[in-house]
């Protein structure tokens, strides 16, 4: 595939997820939609019990989201969402790989939400691998590239609200043999690199000093 038809597949997907309240303000986000289970306003908000089966339920769909987000011929290694009640935003690793990038995209945007809900999910696939090829005589032919040598891998994700009637915090891991998820399970919030770095998704907005922690 040549770069034009990669570019344009890339610009296509793009423009398929747009919507017009997307260009309410600016934004990096990878893809925006419309919110359908996120925190509701003020004058709406439910009782605590409802509120957080709320968030859960929306956690739920937020893993689902992760593990099928997908750019053209690849996957993201990392991944994030934010949600202000009216609209989802995506925030990818663009290929760095690392936390910090997605992180770092999101405390930048998410300081313009006053009732954020946030989730990220790392997802260490195993890659495929470079290796050198041979012919029957044992010449070099050039660089191979070969598949991962193990299909099982564990993903981790962190959650956390703060409005909508919840001040929350969850983490968890999946562990997966290629695409299918074989257990799952919680996770304190701060037991792996991986939590510790999405809970500085909200470190420099307000959100937390404005909905503290409950405590359960």
């Amino acid at each position: 595939m040549d770069d034009d038809t990669f570019q344009h597949e890339i610009f296509a997907s793009f423009a398929d997820h747009l919507v017009p309240e997307a260009f309410a303000r600016p934004t990096r986000a990878y893809r925006v939609t419309l919110e359908t289970s996120g925190p509701v306003h003020a004058d709406r908000t439910p009782a605590r019990a409802q509120a957080r089966a709320r968030f859960g339920s929306w956690i739920d769909a937020r893993i689902l989201d992760a593990l099928a987000a997908s750019w053209p011929h690849d996957r993201p290694l990392v991944v994030a969402f934010t949600s202000d009640g009216q609209l989802l935003r995506r925030y990818d690793e663009n290929g760095c790989g690392h936390l910090d990038c997605v992180v770092g995209l999101v405390q930048r945007e998410v300081a313009a939400i006053d009732t954020p809900w946030v989730f990220g999910a790392d997802l260490p696939r195993p890659q495929p691998w470079w290796d050198m090829g041979f012919d029957e005589d044992g010449n070099e032919t050039g660089q191979v590239l070969r598949p991962p040598s193990d299909s099982t891998w564990t993903a981790t994700w962190y959650a956390e609200a703060r409005g909508g009637g919840v001040a929350d915090t969850f983490a968890g891991y999946l562990h997966l043999d290629g695409e299918e998820v074989t257990s799952a399970g919680p996770l304190h919030v701060r037991a792996t690199a991986a939590t510790r770095e999405f809970h500085r998704m909200l470190y420099r907005p307000p959100a937390r000093r404005l909905h503290p922690l409950r405590r359960r």
